[in-house]
């Protein structure tokens, strides 16, 4: 499991506590599938879990937390609340009837507090979550080394662009060198 550098009642206010949509007074506050989804995984990434990590840790299976993830499927009482227990958190802080902005900023000096560590790479989050918004953008910074610095896979998509240095990528177990300037896309399952 990652070390967070970033508190979970920070966690809890970056997703809970942006400032509010403006809505109908007669309109329902609680989240939309989407919304929900969405919540759960970035509160996932920020801790550095994986789908499977998510399966391990509080009993429900990976493809469905994807699904909810994705807004495809709406969990159950039973389901939020393994999702909950395995992210450390009160149930209550995903379902929290605040909504996401439609625009973020994330300042440079703030970008401290948003970086965790993953295996062996120091991930640095550099935006914060917006309203039904489909990219997270991250920093990697990796070692040197030849061992790999983390694996993973999830659904959607991956781009990459080396700032520094040279990074070699596997997909599917073909190897890509990126030197400096390069970019890789393709999808992350």
């Amino acid at each position: 499991m990652s070390e967070t550098h970033l508190p979970h009642a920070a966690e809890e206010e970056a997703i809970l506590d942006a400032a509010p949509l403006k809505r109908s007074p007669l309109e329902p506050r609680d989240p939309s599938a989407d919304e929900l989804g969405y919540r759960i995984k970035m509160l996932r990434v920020m801790r550095g879990l994986t789908l499977k990590d998510l399966e391990q840790r509080g009993g429900i299976s990976a493809t469905h937390v994807s699904e909810i993830e994705r807004g495809k499927a709406s969990p159950t009482i039973g389901a939020l609340g393994r999702i909950a227990q395995a992210l450390d958190l009160r149930p209550a802080v995903l379902i929290g009837t605040r909504s996401l902005p439609e625009v973020t900023v994330r300042r440079a000096s703030e970008r401290d507090a948003h970086t965790l560590k993953w295996g062996t790479a120091t991930i640095t989050t550099l935006n914060s979550p917006t309203q039904a918004g489909d990219m997270s953008l991250h920093l990697f910074s990796l070692p040197m080394g030849r061992e790999p610095a983390l694996t993973h896979h999830h659904e959607g998509e991956e781009w990459l662009s080396v700032i520094s240095g040279v990074a070699e990528i596997r997909i599917d177990g073909k190897a890509q060198v990126l030197r400096e300037g390069d970019s890789l896309h393709f999808r992350a399952h």
